[in-house]
């Protein structure tokens, strides 16, 4: 018997429905698809639009925050898309009748981290009254480290400080205003500005040069403005800053007179830094070695050259005489019968400054060379210095400000400085 095998009535048929049922399956599937691709796109693009707008807005807040005297530029990367600024300001936005204690406070933030803002931006200047002026006379009379030349009647400094995230950058600048702050319930003729900066650096001790300049030259800014707007009757602070130093294993062309070697300083590689171009204004110059140690002879292990004409001068002597460290400001230390004299710890290199005038092209000027000797500080917290190094500490310095003088790319020579007259030595130690 043949055997044979009949395929089910209408199997065909099925076959193609089911090939149809499952082309209409992928085709809704793809539409489906499309359509998901098409709302995620839409929403992308809605984010992206509201992040540009978002930023836009935020950096129109910063155009306007703290009377516009902010530095923009460089904060403009701290600016997020992904959240709205907070601002919070006095004396710009007060309404009538509304007083504040502050000639400015401002502040202006982005972000909100777990312990604070991602980046915050403070501004103050406020009035010191005699009994603040008081108090921060009484405080640090250091001069500070303000990378730019002050005129009399203005000091400042600026810091650094670590964050949770980055680092910020601080200035404070403290200016006289001669005819009196107006408004004040108590009369005032000194004001104080601060200013508080984020910074992208890891660490405080990695904060560049360029962000401690920005801070200052905001807080110069500031104080312009109050001075403007309280009408005290004095020019406003420049606020081009010094040339910025060049360091390295060689001076540059105007500090090439200081050569460890031809002055008989320590036998030792030297670090130096100093001005890179010759600004009539100011000059400096300073060097030291490279290692650490203090050999037994005292040889000079650091030497700082400054000079400051015009208005910088009586600046820079204004504030050296504050901090005690001009000439005649204090008396020599007490030496012994035959001309030693102990020397304790502070915390500080030892330094023996000597200062010189002259008129120079920027006007009256001033030099002042500091040299730093090495000394070696027991357990006993000082060292006694025979008389004998103690004089060759004055003839260290006395050759080192001949030399600066008289060099031909120094900055005395370049500004034609003539008339020179000796002021004095600054012992600039611990007794």
């Amino acid at each position: 018997m043949k055997n044979s095998t009949t395929a089910p009535a209408g199997s065909a048929a099925q076959r193609r429905g089911i090939r149809g049922i499952r082309g209409r399956t992928w085709l809704l599937y793809a539409m489906v698809g499309g359509t998901l691709a098409a709302v995620v796109a839409g929403v992308a693009v809605w984010f992206s639009a509201g992040r540009a707008q978002q930023r836009a807005a935020n950096l129109d807040q910063l155009e306007g925050a703290c009377a516009g005297l902010l530095p923009r530029e460089q904060l403009r990367g701290f600016v997020p898309g992904d959240s709205a600024g907070f601002r919070e300001e006095y004396g710009t936005m007060l309404d009538p009748r509304q007083e504040s204690r502050a000639l400015l406070a401002c502040t202006l933030s982005w972000g909100a981290g777990k312990w604070g803002p991602d980046a915050l931006v403070r501004v103050r200047a406020e009035a010191l009254i005699a009994t603040q002026a008081e108090a921060a006379d009484a405080g640090d009379r250091s001069i500070g480290d303000f990378p730019m030349p002050l005129p009399p009647g203005a000091r400042g400094s600026t810091g650094a400080d670590d964050r949770v995230k980055g680092s910020e950058v601080s200035a404070s600048l403290q200016v006289e205003c001669p005819r009196g702050l107006r408004g004040r319930s108590r009369p005032a003729e000194r004001f104080q500005v601060l200013v508080e900066l984020p910074s992208k650096a890891d660490s405080e001790y990695d904060v560049p040069a360029a962000d401690h300049l920005a801070a200052a030259r905001t807080a110069v800014g500031v104080a312009n403005w109050v001075l403007g707007r309280q009408n005290c009757g004095r020019e406003p602070i420049r606020t081009d800053a010094s040339p910025r130093p060049v360091e390295g294993s060689t001076p540059t062309k105007l500090c090439a007179w200081l050569d460890p070697d031809e002055l008989g300083f320590a036998d030792d590689e030297w670090e130096f830094s100093g001005d890179g171009t010759y600004d009539r204004r100011v000059g400096s110059c300073a060097g030291r070695i490279a290692g650490y140690g203090a050999p037994a002879s005292m040889p000079v292990v650091g030497v700082t050259a400054e000079s400051w004409s015009g208005e910088f001068a009586r600046g820079a002597y204004e504030r050296h005489a504050y901090a005690g460290t001009a000439p005649g400001r204090r008396a020599p230390a007490p030496a012994t019968p035959t001309g030693s004299v102990v020397i304790k710890d502070s915390g500080s290199p030892p330094m023996l400054a000597l200062w010189a005038e002259s008129v120079c092209d920027g006007g009256p000027s001033y030099h002042r060379i500091a040299v730093t000797p090495a000394l070696s500080i027991g357990e006993k917290k000082e060292v006694v210095v025979e008389g004998d190094d103690r004089k060759r500490f004055s003839t260290d310095a006395r050759a080192a400000l001949d030399r600066y003088l008289a060099a031909s790319d120094s900055w005395p020579q370049r500004s034609h400085c003539r008339d020179t007259k000796i002021l004095g030595e600054v012992e600039q130690w611990l007794r």
